[in-house]
């Protein structure tokens, strides 16, 4: 008999799980456990960076002779069940017949309404125990003396000390399992077998840490890998590889549930190899490491010092009239202590104050970046530095052309003179001409032109220029 224990009808399905559990066993004979002294090899985890995960596990399992029911547990909550591939790497001609997958995880509400209108036994917190057919559950529970009515008992919810079930109700399962129907032709015994299945609810980002020198023309990079784990199981020693890039996938309906984890970190020296992939890039941790359900672990993956950096000033009046961005460029080359084949992530910026303390200066998402490429960072507005364009002219010569002037001013109130970059886009025509302008310029494609102007201490800089559209 089985017992449940109040106060809140759920600390009792412990000894319910308990049992459960050895009735897997009895039903399957093996769960994919460690078997006949046979030792498990740690899993292989390939995570992708939008919730996807490769899970290859091999387990020595028992499979008997002729056709069988094999139960695999420890699968994640969040399997791709059509994916799962079966293989049995010490002997070839075991077929597998039939895959199910059982979801139906065991909970308080699901026992109780699966023994509506069966026999249970409640135990009071006086000692009193009480026998019937379970009618109703809610806060309190109905008992019927009788399958068809009789007296009837409500028993209030704190007054309930235990609740006994005489079986298990079918259906219901611990974790979710994976179940298969196996043909074996040869000899029982244990047998290696290969898993591999998707899961969603494993994730990875990469995390960077860039931290400026005084002149703002150097900078010490760290990289880090954080992986999320929400899959609903631990993976213990996994061989660890990630898949940078973007890989495509077909939509499915299924909502994920999001869950709060905690950080663990693990420092050390740089450990993650880097090779193609197809069209992507996969980063192997050179040793196996330990991912814990519910939990954010990051470890780290560059370390760069010295790396030369540019302080840019950029104005897009275009897009917003009034400020001037403030944009961190590095290359990642060999020769700059890079040459690593970057993935996408956030990149955090700091620079040490007059005391010497880290002060955060900004942030950016930087794409995937290969090597020998710009990274360039969005920190923000410049505080002293401040754009105005205007439209002083337009003037239309023709039926299919128009001339269109403007002015920009750039004002600089630091003490020192900056460089400045002017943007200007003209997309939204077919064809465009600068006809007219009072500093140089360059056409950087077929919707922008720049101008780079330098702009004294406390002084300002007015660029004056027509355009023509033709169409």
């Amino acid at each position: 008999m089985k017992t449940c224990r109040r106060p809140n009808l759920f600390l009792g399905l412990l000894l319910t799980l308990l049992v459960l559990g050895f009735t897997e066993l009895a039903m399957a004979g093996n769960t994919g456990k460690n078997n006949a002294g046979a030792k498990n090899k740690g899993p292989e985890l390939t995570v992708y960076n939008e919730d996807l995960a490769l899970v290859k596990e091999t387990r020595a399992i028992n499979i008997p002779s002729g056709t069988s029911y094999i139960r695999f547990t420890d699968v994640t909550a969040k399997i791709d069940p059509t994916s799962v591939s079966f293989l049995c790497l010490t002997q070839p001609n075991i077929r597998l017949l039939e895959q199910n997958y059982e979801y139906d995880v065991i909970g308080e509400a699901k026992l109780y309404q699966k023994y509506l209108g069966e026999k249970i036994t409640v135990t009071t917190v006086k000692g009193e125990t009480i026998t019937g057919y379970l009618m109703g559950t809610g806060s309190n529970l109905i008992l019927a003396a009788k399958p068809d009515g009789g007296e009837v008992k409500i028993i209030k919810a704190d007054q309930i000390q235990a609740v006994a079930f005489t079986e298990l109700p079918g259906g219901l399962v611990v974790r979710p399992t994976l179940v298969w129907l196996v043909n074996n032709k040869e000899k029982p015994g244990p047998q290696q077998v290969q898993v591999s299945y998707l899961t969603g609810g494993l994730s990875w980002t990469a995390d960077y840490v860039a931290i400026i020198n005084a002149d703002d023309n150097r900078v010490d990079l760290t990289g880090w890998v954080t992986l999320n784990n929400q899959s609903g199981t631990s993976f213990e020693d996994a061989k660890l590889k990630l898949v940078a890039g973007d890989v495509h996938r077909v939509p499915t309906e299924t909502v994920r549930k999001t869950m709060v984890g905690y950080l663990a970190a693990e420092v050390a020296a740089p450990s993650f190899a880097e090779e193609s992939l197809f069209e992507y890039h996969l980063y192997t941790l050179d040793r196996t490491t330990t991912i814990k359900n519910n939990q954010i672990k990051q470890v780290e993956l560059l370390t760069a010092n010295a790396i030369p950096a540019k302080k840019l000033f950029v104005y897009e009046g275009s897009i917003n009239p009034n400020k001037v961005k403030v944009v961190l460029e590095m290359v990642n080359s060999k020769e700059n202590n890079l040459g690593m084949p970057l993935p996408k992530g956030r990149m955090r910026v700091q620079k040490a104050d007059s005391e010497g303390s880290l002060q955060f200066i900004g942030e950016d998402q930087i794409d995937h970046t290969p090597k020998d490429e710009k990274i360039r960072i969005n920190l923000g507005n410049a505080f002293d530095i401040t754009g105005d364009r205007i439209q002083t002219n337009t003037t239309k010569p023709s039926e299919r052309v128009r001339d269109e002037s403007y002015r920009i001013t750039l004002k600089n109130h630091k003490n020192e003179a900056v460089t400045i970059t002017v943007i200007e886009h003209f997309s939204g025509w077919s064809q465009w001409k600068i006809t007219k302008a009072d500093h140089k310029y360059v056409k950087t494609d077929a919707g922008k032109a720049e101008f780079t102007v330098t702009v004294p201490a406390g002084g300002e800089v007015n660029i004056n220029y027509t355009v023509r559209y033709s169409w």
